[in-house]
């Protein structure tokens, strides 16, 4: 079977595991990557023995191409993918799909209009221990969840070393939405209401305008939910996360240390650690579920309907940050 042609739009740090997975998968080959810079491109394309590009259209042209990931920055993912599922490609796009309902909602009418793949990679699903909790709810081990706390916070080495455009960001679009994604799924609920306080000082101080820290309060259908982000952990914390999510059912609970690949589960009648090892299948399963669905014709289990949901509920995050007062989604 010929091999699905694949390119990447950004060439971070994260644009880099999306052209190691394309590279890697015997379905697919990686041929281009695009970066706004000629150097960072040249370097990228040359590391992976590829083509580099700083033309959009030179991608969006190019009928032998199948596949395009959008891995830029944060506030910059509408443009690159309405322009590829214009052009008749299957996207998979990073987190958050965009950065408001009306750039979501245009999105998905390109999707449609294109009869193509879109995909947003809330790689987590696939991270082993989130992806065991999700199995444990789903058999109804610790029965119907009633209250969850999620953290997931970054070394202050991230947005001010790594991510030139912190500024323009912030944890609310930078973590949040893989924290939202998560509690929806796990808890197969939607979110209905948000109220949010942050804390700004930190990175202001250091010249980066954006938030330090946020904690938001969520209502869902039947359960509710605390999550909260930080971009000022130390640099001499043991990992460049932290990355907690605790879950308590009626007849159980379940706490994960996602930066430890650790999990607990207990009931009235047991408490199991399961051992659970490779974290990088977040780097490698979403992408292979992707190419899957183009192969077999199925729908991506992170369609762009759930990208939309994500944004509306950190949309109206900000909203309440703003305006201090909860807000309905």
């Amino acid at each position: 079977m010929p091999k699905l042609k694949a390119a990447v739009i950004g060439a971070g740090i994260y644009g880099q595991v999306h052209a190691r997975a394309w590279a890697g998968d015997p379905r697919t080959e990686l041929v281009c990557v695009w970066s706004r810079s000629e150097e960072r491109a040249q370097a990228v394309g040359t590391k992976f023995g590829v083509r580099y590009t700083t033309d959009l259209q030179q991608i969006a042209r190019d009928d032998e191409i199948d596949i395009v990931s959008v891995a830029t920055p944060d506030f910059a993912h509408t443009e690159p993918t309405l322009m590829m599922l214009a052009a008749g490609k299957h996207v998979l796009t990073e987190k958050p799909m965009a950065i408001s309902r009306a750039e979501c909602e245009q999105i998905l009418a390109a999707r449609d209009r294109a009869g193509t793949k879109l995909m947003v990679n809330f790689h987590n699903r696939w991270y082993p221990p989130i992806a065991h909790a999700k199995q444990v709810i789903t058999e109804g081990e610790i029965g119907k969840p009633v209250i969850c706390y999620a953290r997931l916070s970054d070394q202050m080495v991230v947005p001010t070393q790594w991510l030139s455009w912190a500024g323009h960001s912030g944890p609310e679009w930078f973590l949040f939405p893989h924290l939202v994604d998560i509690i929806r799924w796990l808890l197969g609920q939607q979110i209905r209401q948000v109220f949010a306080v942050g804390h700004k000082g930190v990175l202001a101080a250091q010249g980066i305008d954006c938030y330090d820290a946020i904690q938001a309060q969520l209502v869902l259908d039947d359960s509710l939910a605390t999550i909260e982000s930080s971009w000022i952990l130390p640099r001499a914390w043991r990992s460049v996360i932290d990355f907690k999510i605790d879950i308590l059912g009626a007849d159980g609970k379940i706490a994960v240390e996602a930066d430890k690949e650790g999990i607990e589960v207990s009931t009235d009648q047991r408490l199991e650690t399961p051992f659970i090892l490779d974290p990088t299948t977040t780097e490698v399963l979403p992408f292979q579920h992707f190419i899957d669905c183009i192969l077999n014709d199925e729908p991506p289990s992170c369609s762009g309907e759930d990208g939309l949901a994500v944004t509306r509920v950190i949309e109206g995050i900000v909203a309440s940050l703003q305006t201090g007062t909860p807000r309905t989604i």
